[in-house]
């Protein structure tokens, strides 16, 4: 008995072709998937929290938050050199 073909790729590049092959879209939010869920969740309340919130305690608190950058990023630094 005559072996039987298994595949062939004909036709296939034209039919992909002919509504045109397309960049997939980028998602609006990033996957929370493979996050830590602990993080995740805080993250979540803090949103919620934030709402809440007037424009002076919005500001304030945003100060603090780039104070405490500050000081994580020059302990950082502090460890690479010494």
């Amino acid at each position: 008995m005559a072996k039987s073909k298994n595949h062939t790729g004909h036709n296939q590049i034209y039919k992909n072709h002919r509504n045109g092959i397309k960049k997939s879209r980028r998602p609006r939010k990033m996957s929370m998937q493979g996050m830590n869920c602990r993080f995740v969740r805080n993250q979540a309340f803090a949103k919620r929290g934030m709402k809440k919130l007037t424009a002076e305690e919005k500001e304030e608190q945003l100060k603090a938050q780039r104070e405490a950058q500050k000081r994580i990023d020059e302990k950082r630094i502090a460890e690479r050199q010494g």
